[in-house]
């Protein structure tokens, strides 16, 4: 026990001396549609500048980082980069959770100074959480779903990553049924495609801080690409589609997206759980509150 209590503190004081990610330039973006921006959060911004571009430094006993592409057709042939990471000392077949990266950033993102999600996992997993793997994909800036530029990263997460992950027998991961996570776009996407595969599929999402607009009249061309786009693909009034997956939504009581998100989790039924604390749209906020949600993706996977 004095072990471990003293790694997390070793580990939270690292992280703490990474750089606070910084709001991008993209608050006074033109909104979609004929309405000017007059509601709540009409500003919002859905993504903070990456706090550092490189792998944070090597500790001893971090997980290995296993990395890779495919050649994606839902991204229109590009070479789509992935990374997996497996909790240490973990032999034989495991759940994977599925990581969704925020916008301005890629599949390294959760592992480098802003996330280094893979050492939050080798934690939970030593004091006690069922052990799961992570996987991340690039998906570029396309908001996981269909785009008038024909990239669909949401369908190259389900139709091409995840049986990729499947077929390579070399990583061990079970895919039958899967975790979701994402944060801030990937949030948003994290729900959409949890949605779309349905309990049968997901055993649990949590989202940090998930990217959404409430205001048909009010959203950035970055997230739906018209009006008809934003009715198809938004997640207000689809909440049933969600109502047998188990839900972690942790969101800083400063975040911008904060009234939306709780707009939106109004029509959950049954509700989510659901986490705040003080803080912003930021990497500080996001690693706070990952401790409980690889506990919370653990016992989804594990029940």
């Amino acid at each position: 026990m004095t072990t471990r209590l003293t790694r997390r503190a070793l580990f939270r004081a690292g992280a703490g001396l990474t750089a606070l990610g910084a709001l991008a330039a993209c608050a006074d973006e033109p909104a979609t549609g004929s309405a000017p921006r007059q509601r709540l959060q009409a500003r919002a911004q859905d993504e903070v500048v990456p706090e550092s571009p490189t792998s944070a430094a090597a500790v001893p006993g971090d997980p290995a980082l296993i990395t890779g592409s495919f050649r994606s057709a839902a991204m229109r042939g590009r070479d789509t980069r992935w990374v997996v990471a497996r909790p240490p000392g973990v032999t034989g077949d495991i759940p994977v959770v599925v990581i969704l990266h925020a916008l301005n950033s890629d599949e390294r993102t959760a592992f480098d100074s802003s996330l280094q999600m893979h050492r939050y996992l080798a934690e939970s997993v030593a004091g006690g959480t069922a052990p799961f793997a992570l996987a991340a994909v690039d998906a570029a800036r396309s908001y996981f779903h269909p785009r008038v530029d024909g990239t669909d990263s949401g369908a190259m997460v389900i139709d091409e990553f995840l049986p990729m992950l499947t077929d390579n027998r070399s990583l061990g991961l079970r895919t039958d049924r899967i975790g979701l996570y994402g944060w801030s776009m990937g949030g948003y996407g994290a729900l959409r495609l949890g949605a779309i595969m349905g309990p049968s599929r997901v055993a649990g999402i949590a989202a940090s801080s998930p990217a959404l607009w409430g205001d048909p009249r009010s959203f950035p061309p970055r997230a739906f690409d018209n009006p008809a786009d934003y009715q198809a693909n938004s997640l207000f009034g689809q909440q049933a589609a969600l109502t047998k997956i188990p839900l972690l939504i942790s969101i800083g009581s400063s975040d911008q997206f904060y009234l939306y998100t709780r707009q939106w989790m109004a029509g959950l039924h049954p509700a989510a759980a659901f986490s705040t604390s003080p803080g912003g749209h930021n990497n500080r906020y996001w690693r706070s509150v990952l401790p409980d949600q690889m506990a919370f993706l653990g016992r989804s996977l594990a029940a």
